[in-house]
């Protein structure tokens, strides 16, 4: 209820059903206005912001994808072609040194071949002996000198000397002037040697002494490489080249050959 100016007392109308309260009259710039504009605005703002923003990322994602698969697939042919250029000439190269290291491998083999590095020291023995008997004569054993020079030799050289030494040969010559014949080693020279070392030459350098009856009378001849000594006999400097084969297990000379003759 209300009172007029009057004094008189005056009822209060009742709302009416389903009549909704006015709203509150709010005075512009209020705190409600801001804050009820403000969010408006943000949210507008930045919805609007996103939603461009992720149409515009969306867009360039969808074109960029087939891009870099293009461009992907485009460089994918070029680095075979570049891997597989690659290892042609790295192949080649690798066969390449491969054929040195052959080539290097076989020279090495033939210079062992005709250098060995160990070679059996009863070849050497068998050059020394083998000269030394066969230049070794005492006409006091004639027989047992002429055996003991057949014995170190084998195959044609063999025959040879056999026939030489025969009688009426030089056999006799010695005999008459009492001859001994002897040959001092001096050095003993490797030339070439089989790979089973069963067959060898060598170069023997030493001394041929031969002394007789009239040996000590004699001048040693001019210009040769000879002299007498001082019990008589005549020393010359001989060099032979002898070939030696193994023949069941012993050392035989089959070739001999004079490199100086005095």
């Amino acid at each position: 209820m209300s009172e007029t100016p009057d004094g008189r007392t005056r009822p209060t109308p009742r709302p009416r059903p389903g009549a909704k309260p006015s709203p509150r009259p709010r005075v512009a710039g209020s705190r409600r206005d801001r804050d009820d504009a403000a969010p408006r605005t943000a949210t507008t703002g930045t919805t609007g912001a996103t939603s461009a923003g992720a149409a515009t990322s969306s867009r360039a994602t969808a074109t960029a994808r087939p891009r870099a698969a293009r461009t992907a697939r485009t460089q994918a042919a070029p680095a075979a072609d570049r891997s597989s250029g690659r290892r042609f000439p790295a192949l080649a190269l690798v066969l390449a040194l491969l054929c040195l290291a052959a080539a290097a491998g076989g020279g090495f083999l033939l210079y062992q071949r005709l250098n060995p590095t160990y070679v059996d020291s009863s070849i050497f023995a068998a050059a020394r002996d083998g000269v030394r008997a066969l230049y070794a004569y005492d006409y006091e054993d004639s027989e047992g000198s002429v055996q003991g020079k057949l014995d170190v030799l084998t195959g044609e050289l063999r025959d040879q000397y056999e026939e030489d030494l025969g009688q009426g040969g030089i056999i006799d010559t010695y005999e008459q002037v009492s001859a001994t014949t002897s040959y001092e080693v001096l050095e003993v020279g490797l030339q070439q040697v089989n790979d089973a070392q069963d067959t060898a030459t060598l170069v023997v350098f030493g001394q041929y002494v031969v002394k007789s009856v009239n040996s000590g009378d004699q001048a040693a001849p001019e210009g040769s490489e000879c002299l007498v000594t001082p019990d008589g006999a005549q020393s010359c400097t001989q060099t032979v080249r002898v070939r030696v084969v193994k023949v069941d297990g012993d050392w035989k000379i089959d070739e001999l050959t004079l490199l100086t003759t005095s």
